[in-house]
């Protein structure tokens, strides 16, 4: 199956948004939110052609799992930084 563009770009805003999400979830100490939104990512990115994204989403989820919020806000700047990168080329 091929992604339309227009496909990605909505993937991709999405993800903006869960970004916002993931930030607030580890200020709040919400891990239970983070990784909520980590195994939808893992679950997704390799469908819509990010097996990156997936790979992020699997250390959102052990991060949140572990409460360990330096590897999340780790995990969440490299899916920002993937996110911004891809949006420049759709």
């Amino acid at each position: 199956m091929q992604i339309l563009a227009e496909q990605k770009l909505k993937y991709l805003s999405r993800r903006k948004t869960e970004i916002q999400q993931l930030r607030d979830s580890v200020s709040a100490g919400d891990f239970e939110l983070a990784g909520e939104i980590g195994h939808r990512l893992k679950g997704n990115g390799g469908t819509f052609g990010y097996p990156q994204i997936s790979a992020i989403g699997v250390s959102l989820e052990d991060a949140s799992k572990a409460k360990d919020k330096k590897k999340l806000l780790e995990s969440i700047e490299k899916l920002n930084l993937i996110i911004e990168e891809d949006l420049k080329h759709i």
